[in-house]
């Protein structure tokens, strides 16, 4: 099938497409409550209707949005984090598509040549304002009466008052309102990369950290200190306070890099992924007279994270 190609989520290896799916469409940023209910809803569909089918996911890689607009929005998840969510969400299948390639295709012919015969699709899940083919022309009624199968058209999502959405969250991680974007993600924000060499001066003053660079197209929540929770090459955890920004105290020319000190760990991680997760806000980016300024401050975020 031209553009799109389809993945195993128990092997995240390339497979034949299954003869029959039920899938759910979308762009499946940051897979917040609003994505995973539709992925409940495919699963019921699946089972009220007793179809033999598979449950998988249609979406865009990289995303529709990172070609729609004059400037595309960042990342609230890598590809590996989509995938790793959908299969928790009881997902078989996913079938990656590549934008460019599909982008000029009516709305009939994506749904007769792509989701049909490409994606052996035989019922479909996906929001109120999904749209698709060249334009975006195509609606979610024109599935249901152009292939005469099941479609389950989910309504908005709201919590406190406000819709969820991918840019809702992108807007709560930039005010670094950590704890609010969790909500609607259903855990918190992360970032995996390698731990990179940096200059030491941490550990020189009893506080040695680990220096990560954001992924490309990652959003870059509000610049300061926050308390994380960190994921080590072992899979164990270990609380840790963060500072995102530009260390304008020690290094005012450096890019925007992640900068984390791991309460009750000894070891080096150089070179090794390891995934922080934002957990509170603490305070803004700051510049110190002093390193012992910075250092009593970090005294003070410190005890801030062993009491989170």
């Amino acid at each position: 099938m031209t553009g799109v190609i389809c993945l195993s989520l128990q092997t995240m290896q390339p497979t034949p497409v299954p003869p029959a799916c039920v899938l759910c469409l979308g762009n499946f940023d940051g897979v917040h409550i609003a994505h995973r209910a539709l992925m409940h809803t495919a699963t019921k569909l699946r089972a009220h209707r007793s179809l033999d089918a598979v449950c998988g996911v249609f979406c865009f890689d990289p995303p529709s949005s990172d070609f729609l607009g004059a400037q595309a929005p960042a990342h609230l998840t890598t590809l590996p984090q989509k995938l790793s969510c959908f299969r928790d969400e009881g997902m078989e299948y996913a079938f990656l598509a590549d934008f460019e390639a599909l982008r000029s295709l009516s709305p009939e012919r994506f749904l007769t040549e792509v989701l049909r015969d490409g994606c052996h699709c035989v019922a479909a899940v996906c929001g109120f304002n999904y749209r698709f083919g060249y334009r975006g022309a195509g609606t979610p009624d024109m599935i249901r009466k152009h292939l005469n199968i099941p479609v389950e058209v989910q309504n908005e999502i709201c919590m406190d008052g406000d819709t969820v959405s991918s840019s809702k969250i992108r807007a709560l991680l930039r005010k670094g309102d950590a704890e609010a974007a969790a909500k609607l993600l259903t855990l918190p924000y992360s970032i995996t990369s390698k731990v990179l060499h940096g200059k030491a001066l941490g550990r020189t003053w009893g506080f040695p950290t680990l220096n990560q660079a954001f992924p490309s197209r990652a959003i870059v929540p509000r610049h300061g200190v926050y308390v994380t929770d960190c994921i080590l090459p072992d899979g164990t955890h270990r609380r840790g306070i963060s500072n995102v920004g530009l260390r304008p105290t020690v290094d005012s020319d450096q890019a925007v890099n992640c900068e984390t000190h791991l309460l009750d760990y000894e070891g080096t991680l150089y070179g090794k992924d390891v995934t922080v997760s934002f957990l509170r806000f603490v305070r803004p980016e700051m510049r110190f007279d002093s390193p012992e300024a910075l250092r009593a401050q970090i005294e003070r975020d410190l005890k801030t994270a062993k009491n989170y």
